[in-house]
């Protein structure tokens, strides 16, 4: 069976965020957050002057809405981490990846926030970095089948959503899919599966959440029991 080994990626601070963020509650505009970071700053304002009708970035933002702008704002870092550099205007078809993940599982996500597209950036940059240091295109972590098939079990929505997705990778991956499905047809908890993994397995887990966990900069899930 194929090991899962997520690596430590470095991400833009202002971004990640903006994404751990519940915007719909929220009563800062998001430039609260960017507006600080003057070189980022600038590289957007050039990125979108092809939309900027002369009212500047901030009321492009609001004209535009939050997820055209992020998932553009996105594409910058994604053209950054392929090419090495910003470029001079936003593409969309760099992220499309990233909005199949956050479509996949929106069913099972909290409105409002942007927890799934953090995950599915999390592993473009991932995978990118992946490929660069073993010079194989072809490698590539993906979210299994199996994943969104267990979460089907359950009707509730989870606020950290990525950190679900992550663990049930693992024990999808540790136990395969069909065991995984009859154990939580069964009634059995996270606990009782969890014992039910090597030793291997689980160490593999920690690293991995440890990697994500300090790749978004959030230590919350080695904190608090419940995700």
């Amino acid at each position: 069976m194929k090991k899962l080994h997520l690596p430590y990626v470095k991400l833009p601070s202002e971004f990640i965020t903006l994404l751990k963020t519940n915007l719909s509650s929220s009563s800062f505009s998001i430039f609260e957050v960017i507006r600080p970071f003057g070189a980022q700053y600038r590289i957007l304002e050039k990125a979108f002057q092809e939309f900027d009708d002369g009212r500047g970035l901030e009321k492009l933002s609001t004209a535009l809405g939050w997820a055209n702008f992020r998932d553009r704002m996105a594409s910058l870092y994604v053209y950054k981490a392929i090419y090495g550099d910003y470029p001079s205007k936003t593409d969309m078809e760099l992220v499309e990846d990233i909005k199949r993940v956050e479509t996949s599982f929106s069913a099972h996500s909290v409105h409002g926030y942007s927890r799934l597209f953090l995950l599915g950036f999390y592993l473009k940059l991932a995978n990118i970095q992946i490929q660069t240091r073993q010079d194989n295109q072809f490698l590539e972590v993906r979210i299994p089948d199996g994943v969104l098939n267990a979460l089907k079990l359950s009707q509730g929505r989870s606020e950290k959503i990525d950190w679900l997705i992550l663990i049930t990778m693992h024990l999808v991956n540790a136990l395969e899919e069909k065991v995984l499905i009859n154990l939580l047809l069964s009634g059995k908890t996270f606990e009782d599966i969890y014992s039910l993994l090597s030793k291997e397995d689980r160490e593999m887990m920690h690293e991995n959440l440890l990697a994500y966990g300090a790749s978004i900069n959030e230590p919350d899930i080695f904190l608090y029991e419940k995700v």
